[in-house]
């Protein structure tokens, strides 16, 4: 039985490898459509019902998940690739999601190809991405806890604005410009709230912020955000293009 497939990636080489590696590893895929469009990739997905949809998570104006709400067709089986092994990656996998890693490795690309023949008969994947992604953003409400004037105050996560880190604590900044230090680092609060479908991000090691409440970009000197109108946070190299994406700036 030959698999149709469909990619879906905002970078034309990440397209054409994968292209490349199916017809090398799995011959008995075919990719019919491929585009590096995401709404474009809605159109394709719901005319050409695919059996496999390749689909990156991380692309400027529409990502995966956003991609996915917006289909009509639903009956195929999911496989999400990404750059990032990160918080998200460890996610998707603890809720059983299928992915391969870039760069993709050959071997992983026929185990996957492999699955998806043993369970032809499920078409379940594209709900259980969308109640992952539903979780997410139930993380994205998720309450953080802060110091209060008569013990502890419970805030949600989207009326923070940025979480400083500050010698061996960290410094919560709310949208009403309350500021909470807490005995809690970074790190913790990375893997709490810095998730794939939420709007936080590490974009320095200094500093975690809330994307809804950054009011500027400035270029100069490698990037900061201004967040709240007032703070100006620095933009670390490795943060920089995940952050453009974020605020639906792709840069080429």
């Amino acid at each position: 039985m030959l698999l149709h497939a469909l990619i879906v990636d905002d970078e034309e080489n990440g397209i054409v490898t994968l292209d490349l590696m199916i017809k090398k590893y799995v011959p008995e895929a075919k990719v019919v459509a491929k585009t590096t469009n995401p709404n474009e990739g809605v159109e394709l997905i719901n005319t050409y019902r695919p059996d496999i949809v390749f689909l990156d998570i991380n692309m400027p104006n529409l990502n995966g998940f956003e991609l996915l709400e917006k289909i009509e067709y639903r009956k195929f089986h999911l496989i999400f690739t990404t750059a990032h092994e990160e918080y998200a990656l460890k996610a998707i996998k603890q809720n059983a999601l299928d992915y391969l890693l870039k760069p993709i490795d050959g071997d992983d690309l026929k185990k996957a190809i492999e699955k998806v023949k043993k369970n032809l008969e499920e078409d379940n994947s594209v709900a259980k991405a969308l109640a992952f992604l539903h979780a997410l953003r139930d993380k994205d409400e998720i309450k953080i806890s802060v110091p209060g004037k008569d013990g502890i105050e419970i805030v949600q996560a989207n009326e923070v604005m940025y979480i400083e880190a500050s010698s061996n604590h960290s410094v919560v900044v709310l949208k009403n410009g309350e500021k909470h230090q807490v005995n809690k680092s970074l790190k913790e609060y990375e893997t709490q709230i810095c998730l794939e479908g939420t709007k936080f991000i590490r974009i320095h090691n200094s500093f975690i912020i809330n994307v809804n409440h950054v009011t500027r970009y400035l270029p100069e000197d490698g990037g900061y955000a201004v967040v709240g109108g007032e703070k100006t946070v620095p933009i670390s190299k490795i943060k920089k293009d995940e952050f453009l994406k974020m605020i639906n700036f792709g840069m080429r």
